[in-house]
């Protein structure tokens, strides 16, 4: 019995002792980088023909697919707007009585950067070259018109969505006194919208 007890004694203080020391530790990192996929989606209407008796047109749209690793907390998603005048690009977005209309300027014959100013002023009488559109969000998710880095533009809210369609309808009947069958010359009328997506800090 006494030998018994020895030899467990034995074997306990020979059992291998491990330590904090003696442990080696390997951490792996990879960083997975902020990531965004922005398509047009081909089915959008991006052309039409105006009537010359009242300037209605038949619903042009722009449609935009976004991926991304991110959402609201990690992004701005950020539609912006221009058009081509003899002053330079100016922004064609504008809001009048709280609505948010899309100017589409000539490009055959340059508007003055005064006819974006009537038309900004929210009585518009006199802007040649340039016609407005009320603009619909025919996406199922918020898009916010505000100032965005001192412009107008609007910021579509994902809530937490990464796979979204996001779709602007612009429609047929143009804002009072901005077409004119005397002063909008004939040529093609456009402004381009586009998608920006602005990673947070």
């Amino acid at each position: 019995m006494k030998n018994y007890l020895i030899l467990i004694l034995i074997l306990l203080f020979s059992a291998p002792v491990c330590s904090g020391a003696g442990i080696m530790e390997s951490v792996l990192t990879t960083i997975v980088p902020s990531a965004a996929i922005v398509k047009t989606v081909p089915s959008s209407k991006n052309n039409s023909i105006i009537n010359p008796e009242n300037g209605f047109q038949n619903g042009l749209e722009a449609i935009f697919k976004i991926k991304t690793n991110g959402d609201d907390d990690t992004y701005d998603f950020i539609l912006s707007s221009k058009l081509d005048t003899f002053g330079g690009q100016k922004n064609a977005y504008v809001m009048s009585n709280n609505k948010l209309y899309l100017m589409l300027g000539n490009k055959d014959h340059l508007p003055d950067s005064n006819s974006v100013l009537d038309i900004i002023s929210g009585n518009p009488a006199k802007n040649p070259n340039i016609i407005a559109y009320p603009i619909i969000n025919s996406s199922s998710y918020n898009i916010k018109p505000l100032n965005y880095n001192g412009d107008l533009c609007c910021k579509i809210l994902s809530s937490g969505n990464q796979d979204m369609t996001i779709s602007q309808t612009i429609s047929n009947v143009p804002m009072t006194n901005t077409y004119s069958i005397g002063e909008d010359m004939a040529g093609v009328y456009e402004a381009a919208i586009t998608l920006n997506i602005y990673r947070k800090p």
